[in-house]
């Protein structure tokens, strides 16, 4: 890929000239890959400047670390530094019902581990629906299954959409707690797979 009048070099160059200290080469890595890994964690996060702020402690670090890491492909390296920050973010910053909003953004992996590993969630998943009070349940799962807006869950059950929100988050609130466990499962599915 050629960018701006800048020297064409795989991957694999980039990551050698990197290891011997090449601005260069940094500067091409740098314009090829920013532009993808911002458009990568903004449709995850959905924060300009959170994602700014994230890519650029990413590539500091690629700098900063070059003599040390062991980079197989800079491609899958940055993805997985990418998503890794963002699950980073969402942990410290926000509340873990926006994993449901992301949910079917994430990568599928489909590896032995990873797969017994979203059996056991969805399994947590299902057992904490069905732990949720009746009423909370039902909006629940009008919401995230089939995909109801509020108002129209609101019309269905003649009840005041306040009161679905409140259900909504009464619910995430009682499923966060039963996913805590799982939030690193989480984090190393999105980080292995892509």
């Amino acid at each position: 890929m050629q960018v701006q009048g800048l020297p064409i070099f795989q991957d694999q160059e980039l990551l050698e000239k990197l290891r011997q200290d090449n601005a260069d080469a940094f500067e091409v890595i740098y314009k090829k890959y920013f532009p993808r890994l911002y458009a990568h964690a903004y449709k995850l996060l959905k924060d300009k400047d959170a994602c700014k702020d994230i890519i650029q402690e990413i590539f500091s670090q690629l700098w900063f670390k070059r003599h040390t890491q062991e980079i197989k492909s800079l491609d899958a390296y940055l993805y997985a530094a990418t998503r890794f920050q963002v699950f980073k973010a969402i942990r410290s910053s926000r509340c873990y019902e926006d994993l449901f909003d992301v949910a079917d953004e994430l990568p599928v992996c489909r590896n032995t581990e990873n797969l017994i590993n979203e059996k056991e969630m969805a399994l947590t998943l299902y057992n904490g629906i069905a732990q949720l009070p009746e009423k909370c349940r039902t909006i629940f799962y009008m919401s995230r299954m089939q995909y109801f807006s509020n108002k129209d869950i609101a019309l269905k059950l003649s009840i005041a959409p306040k009161t679905v929100e409140n259900q909504l988050t009464i619910a995430f609130r009682k499923l966060r707690i039963n996913f805590r466990e799982y939030l690193p499962a989480l984090i190393l599915m999105a980080y292995c797979c892509r």
